[in-house]
C-alpha cells in the first residue's frame, strides 16, 4: 500500500530525474504513480510533459494531449492542467488562437484562487486588527477584479459596491462575480474599522 510519505518521496526523485534530463527513467515512475494513485491530476500533468520530452517516445503526442484534459477533469479549479494545456496547444500543435483561449481559461482560474487566498487572508488579518496588512490585501484583490467596460447607467442606479466613509471618502467600486459579497463586507469591515 502506497503512502504519502511514499508519494512525496517517489515525487522528489521524479524532479531529480527531470533536472538530470533522464525523462525515460521519470517516465516510469510517473507511470508506476499513475497507477497507484489515478485520480491525481499533477500525475497526469507530469505524464504529459515527460512523454513530450521523450527522444523514443513510446506514447504518442495526442495521449499527452488526453492527459492533460483529464488533469484538468480532474481538477476544476487548478490552473496547472489548463496552462499546461495552453503550452501544448501552442508549442505542440501550433494552434496560438487555441492556445491563447485555453490561456484565457488558465488565469481566470488562477485568478479565481488567488482572490480567494487574498479574501482568507484579509478577513484573518482584520481579526488580528491588523488593518494595514488587510487593506494591503484588498487593495490587491481590487486590482485583481477583471475590468470590464461600466455600462452607462442613468444617476438613480447604485453601483454594485458603494462604500461611505464617515471621514470622508466614498468609494465607488464595481465587482461582479462569486466574490462581490464577501469584497462588499471586507471593505465595509475596513472602513468601518478605520473610521472608529
Amino acid at each position: 500500500m502506497s503512502t504519502l510519505r511514499s508519494f512525496k518521496q517517489s515525487l522528489s526523485a521524479i524532479s531529480r530525474l527531470w533536472e538530470e534530463k533522464d525523462y525515460d527513467t521519470a517516465l516510469t515512475k510517473v507511470e508506476e504513480l499513475r497507477r497507484t494513485w489515478p485520480g491525481n491530476s499533477h500525475l497526469h500533468i507530469l505524464w504529459a510533459g515527460l512523454v513530450q520530452l521523450q527522444e523514443n517516445p513510446r506514447h504518442s503526442l495526442e495521449e499527452a494531449r488526453q492527459a492533460l484534459q483529464q488533469a484538468i477533469d480532474l481538477d476544476k479549479s487548478s490552473p496547472a492542467g489548463v496552462i499546461e494545456l495552453g503550452h501544448f496547444l501552442d508549442a505542440v500543435e501550433d494552434n496560438p488562437q487555441a492556445a491563447a483561449k485555453t490561456y484565457a481559461e488558465g488565469v481566470a482560474r488562477a485568478r479565481q484562487l488567488w482572490l480567494d487566498g487574498l479574501i482568507g487572508q484579509a478577513k484573518a488579518l482584520l481579526q488580528l486588527d491588523k488593518r494595514e496588512e488587510a487593506l494591503g490585501c484588498v487593495q490587491e484583490i481590487l486590482h485583481l477584479l477583471p475590468f470590464e467596460p461600466r455600462p452607462k447607467r442613468d444617476r438613480s442606479e447604485e453601483p454594485d459596491i458603494i462604500i461611505r466613509s464617515s471621514s470622508g471618502p466614498t468609494f465607488d467600486v464595481q465587482a461582479k462575480g462569486p466574490f462581490a459579497k464577501q469584497i462588499e463586507k471586507l471593505l465595509s469591515d475596513l472602513f468601518a474599522c478605520r473610521s472608529a
